[in-house]
């Protein structure tokens, strides 16, 4: 039920105006009268109605005054104007201050009763929609990670990611960095144990990367269907992404105990989005799929690459195996030897660094471990067909 108030000075009007009509038919409540404008003024405040029927002329506040007074204390309030002028500029001062509606004398009792009930239309949608934000905002982290869980799936628009994105408060702009991570367990955890491990792990996991990229704004982290966690990272270039998601694994693995696997590229259009999550899954599943020895190999080259002395005997003696039979296993498992799995990474991160215009060649060598440039531009070269040069150059002209 909708409360109404009326203020109007004539007794014989205002009584008029109180029963026009069975305002209870109309879900609306009358709660007050005040026969001049202070009066109307101190009611309103202590009553907070929703509708107002308003005359103009009115003895120690005018009905223009008064609304100018209300709007402040009820934003959300009907005025319903009525006035014994028929002229336009009273009728344009009433609707700056706010009015609904602006009514001549005599009120005529049907367009009255036309315009309370298109006032309480107006107050049922204004309800609504506040319901709806309400609600929206309450389960905000929830149809963010709906959303974009069913956005690494591709089954959105550019409009529709657009209108998502700013209907959710995501602020996805720029360059943003994506990373997957993903805690390997051992082939012993099983049954109801494993569940709840997953589920704490995860959590701890997710607190983890939280904590550790708290200096950037606008970090959306969620948990794909498969228990991957994906991090988006706007206005992040790929060293910072690079060194923040070593100190997250670093940390990750001391705290719990477990292996983490991690993968990150680069993107700026948003419709790249499902690729780009697509390709990181598959890098994901490939390190999961291998040997606890291989596995810490690998992960030990993706964090030490920039490291200009990493050698398949340093790394060997972490997994503590011999380099013989490391380099045997990686061979088998990756398919690729010791070498050249270090050789693609430096040049997979390489390829990144490089669309950097203000990184120079040797410092994109000595980011990625190489300790002299010609080093570097021969194994570039080698892996991707053209000289770093070359390349730059292209992605230059390409943007």
């Amino acid at each position: 039920m909708w409360e109404l108030l009326i203020a109007e000075d004539e007794t014989t009007i205002r009584k008029g105006l109180r029963f026009a009509a069975d305002w209870e038919d109309y879900s609306v409540h009358v709660i007050g009268e005040a026969e001049d404008g202070e009066m109307a003024l101190d009611m309103a405040i202590e009553l907070k109605p929703d509708i107002l029927f308003i005359d103009i002329n009115m003895p120690f506040l005018n009905g223009l005054e008064l609304m100018e007074q209300l709007r402040k204390n009820l934003p959300d309030a009907i005025f319903i104007v009525i006035s014994g002028y028929d002229d336009f500029g009273y009728a344009q001062q009433a609707i700056k201050m706010g009015a609904f509606d602006y009514i001549i004398k005599p009120v005529n009792k049907d367009e009255l009763i036309k315009t309370v009930k298109r006032a309480t239309e107006h107050l049922e949608k204004n309800s609504r929609s506040k319901r709806l934000a309400q609600q929206l905002e309450g389960n905000k982290p929830l149809l963010k990670e709906k959303f974009l869980q069913n956005w690494c799936s591709g089954s959105f628009t550019e409009e529709e990611v657009h209108e998502q994105c700013q209907l959710l408060e995501l602020k996805l702009e720029g360059h943003i960095g994506m990373s997957v991570f993903k805690v390997v367990r051992g082939i012993d955890d099983g049954g109801a144990e494993r569940y709840w491990s997953d589920s704490l792990i995860n959590f701890s996991l997710k607190n983890i990367i939280k904590h550790i990229l708290n200096a950037y704004p606008n970090v959306e982290l969620f948990e794909d269907h498969s228990g991957n966690i994906v991090v988006l990272i706007p206005g992040v270039n790929m060293e910072q992404l690079l060194t923040q998601n070593r100190e997250i694994k670093d940390y990750a693995e001391k705290f719990l105990g477990k292996g983490i696997v991690c993968a990150e590229n680069m993107f700026h259009d948003l419709l790249a989005f499902p690729k780009q999550y697509t390709e990181l899954i598959t890098e994901v599943k490939t390190s999961k799929s291998l040997s606890p020895m291989v596995l810490l190999a690998k992960n030990y080259i993706d964090q030490h690459y920039d490291e200009h002395s990493i050698s398949l005997k340093e790394v060997a003696a972490i997994v503590q195996v011999s380099p013989t039979y490391l380099s045997k296993q990686i061979k088998n498992e990756l398919g690729i030897s010791f070498i050249h799995y270090l050789t693609k990474v430096r040049i997979n991160k390489a390829l990144l660094l490089i669309k950097d215009p203000y990184l120079k060649i040797y410092e994109v060598a000595d980011m990625v471990g190489y300790s002299t440039q010609h080093y570097f531009c021969s194994a570039f070269k080698k892996v991707i067909g053209i000289s770093p040069m070359v390349y730059k150059s292209g992605v230059k002209s390409n943007d």
